[in-house]
């Protein structure tokens, strides 16, 4: 079995993702090659090819040649028991080259693009896709992420400690002070108060359902070639509440028997609050522009909502799909257009009433953003005398529920509509000390923080799943008056590279960085989303003078720098320059610190030198062939020329 080499792709890829497993690092790790040998030998898979996509996650992919034995490995290793862990397998649908994609003709000649029918059930496929952990004990779901979130963060100690020296000793303090193998408090994740049928929002795709090659509504499993979705029933996701389902239910009737053709319509978004509120927004693809039948849809909707719908609806919304470029984002977007009903649904968040609108960004369980609330307030500790500064704002919620206890809040949120929804919910609340602006974070930062020079300023990040930029960790490391930094993380692969870049103290080549570091010192897991891989993350961070870090000693430290060894040859010019240079005074906090920095700085400026005299060496080497080369041929020219004009 191949497990470095990717397969091929103008094959069909018939793979599946198994979660659950220890974290890999290299490929000729015995755990990972004992693993590829269970699949193999002891259940007699035929798996042809074993990836992971980064270097110590939890998961694998399996690529098996044949459809039938991908059905097969995904009904034996569903909750199968290795190494006392109970492993996940799912099933990858997005992976097959759409060249492979099979095309027919409907009876007015048209292209219609037919998906391969595969063994799973298709109602399968969407519990894979959606909520992995549909099947599993909820406190073995929380057990798993618990465990997730543990290695994840003994991960990033091992890497701060290699990477970071100076980093070492006060992360052995902070083990010895919590009793514990992690230098941060990892407290237990928070779980969902509602496990089931605790989702606010959901969008439904119009598509073809692979199975009856017929219309339908539902969640999306995969795209053609052609650009038409490819849907599945929504009845077996028990994350989502009845109403929603049964609303998807009565559009595909709808959508069936409309005069219109069908993929003009896109999507069906539906929100809903705690009282059982419903918004429905219903979203037509863009190539429709004629103003008439723009009416008439929008009549044909008005209708088939009055005369079928029993639900709890209190909204109806209509818009039509476009492509958002940036200007888009923080400048006048397109609204949805009211066509029946009421223009926001309320929902509660603790003591606040916020106003939701189609475009309102919220969290998706109602229940689970008041406890993200509470836990940022609870790491935050604001007083009157506190300035909240909120990136990445979105609609203000984290912002709001502060405000009241701190002295000013601002947030900061590129997406226009986002703001406007803060500000009007900042107004509904009687809340005044709140300023949200409109603007991308990085480019309006600067000129925000000088305003706060002087401030107790508090710093609270929900920022995109890809993390911020470490141009913005740099600003906010030289803005002295953040003490305190709580930063919320949605992804729970952990964006290493920001916790990192907050608590450096050194660069690579061991120079002092010229800012106080932040520090994490205690992490609060929230399950925001049961049956699914994910879970939130609450980091508090807290900055650290660099004085105080290096005063934190031990022997093993001293032990540590003191046999430290450079690979470079013994130089006598520069062991007289180190031999000259002052010894390291013992009452002096630092100095043996400084000593070694210049020690290592000799040690790095050889070593450049050396490397720049071999690429002389090699440029001086390949010239000196070249140049023999071209004599060589020039001799050679020259004696057949007299030997011609000889002859």
């Amino acid at each position: 079995m191949n497990v470095s080499t990717p397969v091929s792709s103008d094959k069909v890829r018939y793979k599946i993702k198994v979660s659950g497993l220890p974290r890999f690092y290299s490929l000729l790790d015995p755990l990972l090659q004992e693993f590829l040998k269970m699949i193999n030998e002891d259940l007699k898979l035929n798996c042809i090819h074993a990836r992971y996509s980064k270097k110590g996650n939890a998961w694998l992919y399996l690529t098996f040649p044949t459809e039938s034995e991908q059905g097969i490995a995904l009904k034996l290793l569903k909750k199968y028991n290795w190494k006392g862990r109970s492993l996940i397998s799912t099933l990858v649908t997005a992976d097959t080259p759409k060249m492979n994609i099979q095309l027919s003709y409907d009876f007015e000649g048209n292209y219609v693009a037919k998906k391969p029918k595969l063994d799973i059930p298709l109602s399968e496929q969407v519990l894979m896709s959606t909520i992995p952990y549909h099947s599993i004990d909820y406190e073995e779901q929380l057990r798993k992420k618990s465990e997730e979130a543990r290695i994840l963060f003994q991960r990033f100690g091992t890497i701060i400690q290699r990477k970071q020296p100076p980093l070492a000793d006060w992360c052995a303090l902070r083990k010895r002070q919590l009793n514990s193998d992690l230098a941060f408090e990892l407290s237990p994740i928070i779980p969902s108060q509602k496990i089931d049928r605790y989702r606010n929002k959901c969008e439904w795709s119009v598509g073809i359902n692979p199975e009856s090659d017929s219309v339908a509504v539902g969640l999306r499993v995969k795209d053609s070639m052609d650009g038409i979705h490819y849907v599945g029933p929504p009845d077996c996701l028990r994350n989502l509440p009845i109403s929603m389902i049964t609303l998807a239910k009565k559009f595909e009737d709808f959508v069936k028997n409309h005069t219109e053709d069908w993929r003009i319509w896109r999507n069906m978004i539906i929100r809903m609050n705690e009282d059982g509120e419903v918004m429905v927004s219903i979203v037509i693809n863009q190539h429709q522009s004629d103003i008439e039948k723009l009416s008439s849809i929008k009549s044909s909707i008005i209708e088939w909502f009055k005369n079928n719908i029993t639900e709890n609806v209190v909204s109806l919304y209509f818009q039509v799909h476009g492509e958002k470029a940036l200007s888009d984002c923080i400048g006048t977007s397109v609204e949805a257009e009211l066509l029946w009903g009421q223009k926001y649904i309320i929902e509660k968040l603790l003591n606040l009433s916020l106003e939701i609108s189609p475009a309102t960004y919220f969290r998706l369980n109602s229940l689970g953003a008041e406890e993200l609330c509470k836990v940022v307030a609870d790491l935050a500790d604001v007083n009157e005398n506190t300035t909240v500064l909120d990136l990445f704002c979105g609609s203000g919620c984290l912002a709001l529920t502060l405000a009241k206890k701190c002295k000013q809040v601002v947030g900061i949120e590129l997406i226009k509509a986002n703001i406007l929804d803060a500000k009007r919910n900042a107004e509904k609340n009687g809340i005044h000390n709140c300023e949200f602006i409109a603007a991308r974070t990085e480019d309006i930062l600067d000129s925000v923080l000088e305003k706060l020079k002087g401030c107790n300023v508090t710093v609270i990040m929900d920022p995109p799943l890809t993390g911020v930029s470490t141009g913005l960790v740099r600003i906010l490391r030289k803005f002295k008056e953040a003490m305190n930094l709580i930063y919320v993380c949605s992804n729970h692969k952990l964006p290493l590279k920001n916790l990192l870049d907050f608590s450096s103290v050194v660069r690579y080549w061991q120079t002092p960085i010229d800012t106080d570091p932040f520090l994490p010192l205690r992490v609060v897991p929230i399950d925001m989303c049961p049956h699914t891989l994910r879970s939130e993350l609450v980091l508090h961070f807290k900055r650290f003078s660099v004085n105080e870090i290096l005063s934190t000693k031990t022997i093993r430290s001293s032990r540590h720098y003191a046999y430290r060894r450079f690979k470079t040859k013994f130089n006598p010019r520069i062991a007289e320059t180190i031999t000259s240079t002052s010894q390291p005074s013992t009452s002096e906090v630092g100095g043996l610190l400084n000593y070694l920095k210049k020690i290592e700085e000799r040690a790095y400026q050889e070593g450049l030198a050396k490397g720049l005299e071999r690429k002389a060496f090699q440029m001086g080497y390949s010239r000196g062939l070249q140049c023999a080369t071209t004599t060589d041929d020039n001799d050679k020219l020259t004696k057949n020329t007299s030997n011609n004009s000889g002859q």
